[in-house]
């Protein structure tokens, strides 16, 4: 039999073989593709990544902005509060101003009242063996001294509180009422000097001198109840003086056991040749209703102005 003879099967034909070279290409695309996503991919989240960071950085400034805003923002009404706090204390201030005018002039006309009372009931004290004719100006004392010397006791009693400007008041009074004053001095009950180093002399009267004077006596505390002390050592230092001598006590206390003596020595060192006080002794007694002893004091200056042709004013504080 005879064998047909058949065609060869080529098995890599053209067709096949652009088959293969598209499924090549295919997978080769697939690859490159795959690799282009997974770079994609990665790189997505890291970006989004910083930009959640900066979100938050900003939105962390933001609330510190919001937080120095609102610190300056209550600054500003604290502020505010304080001017209209400062507002109303100058209108308050500004009306009290009235008020207080008045007041001082409700003081000053009661200190004119005091004044006048003290001149009244002083003009009907009795100077005893007094030659001269007493001025019912100053209340019956008498007032033609050349030179003046008080005798002040700066104790704490005196001095506390708004007393001592009352003493201090009272001593430019009594100076303003000596027309014919040539000098004056001003000591402590203890005997130390307003002036230390002016002992034995006088400070010439003169307006500006007075003022002086006044305005070192505000500094000028301190000191002891012991008026004799300061009565004997005027009487010893200026008994020398030629003219009228008046020397003024002041005081609101006194605890001596031995009255009588001390009121003799005083009198009898304040007596000159002829037998007739040298100085007028006058007592100013200053009254506090608690502690201290000013019954005391007013009975001793009592009995030392009636021996030496003074007198004695008792005042309240």
């Amino acid at each position: 039999m005879r064998r047909i003879k058949r065609a060869p099967i080529e098995i890599f034909n053209l067709a096949f073989l652009d088959i293969i070279s598209c499924a090549f290409g295919a997978v080769v695309l697939l690859v490159l593709l795959a690799k282009n996503g997974e770079t994609d991919t990665q790189a997505g989240p890291n970006n989004l990544s910083v930009l959640v960071d900066e979100v938050l950085a900003a939105q962390l400034n933001v609330e510190l902005l919001k937080g120095a805003l609102s610190d300056k923002q209550q600054a500003l009404a604290n502020a505010q509060a304080r001017s209209a706090s400062v507002t109303e204390q100058l209108k308050a201030l500004e009306s009290s101003v009235p008020r207080a005018q008045q007041t001082l002039q409700q003081l000053q006309d009661q200190a004119s009242t005091l004044r006048n009372e003290l001149r009244q009931a002083t003009a009907m004290l009795n100077v005893p063996t007094s030659t001269d004719k007493p001025s019912a100006e100053v209340g019956g004392i008498p007032t033609d001294a050349e030179y003046v010397v008080f005798v002040i006791d700066n104790s704490g009693s005196m001095v506390s509180g708004a007393k001592w400007s009352q003493v201090i008041s009272v001593v430019n009074d009594i100076l303003t009422n000596h027309p014919q004053m040539k000098g004056f001095q001003i000591m402590a009950a203890d005997g130390s000097f307003l002036y230390p180093g002016q002992e034995g002399q006088w400070l010439t009267d003169s307006n500006t001198m007075r003022q002086r004077a006044m305005d070192r006596m505000k500094r000028f505390t301190g000191g002891g109840s012991a008026p004799e002390v300061g009565i004997l050592r005027a009487l010893d230092l200026y008994s020398k003086t030629r003219g009228k001598v008046s020397l003024y006590v002041f005081g609101d206390d006194y605890r001596h056991a031995d009255l009588d003596r001390i009121v003799t020595d005083i009198t009898q060192q304040n007596t000159d040749p002829k037998g007739q006080p040298r100085f007028r002794i006058h007592g100013i007694g200053f009254y506090r209703p608690n502690g201290g002893d000013a019954a005391q004091f007013a009975a001793f200056m009592q009995a030392v102005s009636k021996r030496n042709r003074g007198a004695f004013v008792g005042l309240a504080f």
